[in-house]
């Protein structure tokens, strides 16, 4: 069980290593787009993609920086109470906690799934997109968030006990 948990856990970061990466350059991305924008707007004729773009370029940033802000706990948590319990009643709340995340994700996977397959002919109106690659941000970060969950979940059941 310790192989998997660790190929889980280098899977997770790995996953996170790549995600740093991409939402580096989706944020330059962004700047440079909306930079783009400004500069044509006030010198020449507006872009009419720009503002689209830069939308769809903050969408999937904010999904995959969730995905990193979850890797490292770095969420909204409130845990005063947990801080001050046992450790075998800190141990059983993670638990919970981490399968309750990995079951409000599998559900937001599949909708976001099911959101993905209606979308299948629309496109976005100024660049003509194709909605379901600007959707599937959320499928893909909430498969993220699975695998960060899986791995700390399996983290935690090793650390405790060892």
């Amino acid at each position: 069980m310790n192989v998997a948990i660790e190929i889980l856990n280098k899977l997770s970061n790995f996953i996170d290593w790549l995600i740093i990466r991409l939402v580096f350059i989706l944020m330059l991305c962004l700047v440079i787009t909306t930079t783009l924008q400004i500069v044509f707007r006030v010198f020449f004729d507006a872009l009419t993609w720009s503002e689209e773009l830069s939308r769809y370029f903050l969408v999937w940033i904010t999904f995959f920086a969730a995905t990193i802000a979850y890797k490292r706990g770095s969420h909204i948590a409130i845990n005063f109470v947990v801080v001050k319990l046992e450790s075998k009643f800190k141990f059983l709340i993670t638990i919970f906690q981490y399968i309750v995340s990995i079951l409000f994700f599998s559900i937001l996977f599949y909708y976001s799934w099911k959101m993905i397959q209606l979308q299948f002919f629309q496109t976005s109106p100024a660049m003509s997109l194709p909605m379901q690659y600007i959707y599937s941000c959320i499928t893909i970060s909430m498969i993220i968030m699975i695998i960060h969950a899986l791995a700390a979940l399996g983290k935690e059941i090793v650390n405790y006990y060892d």
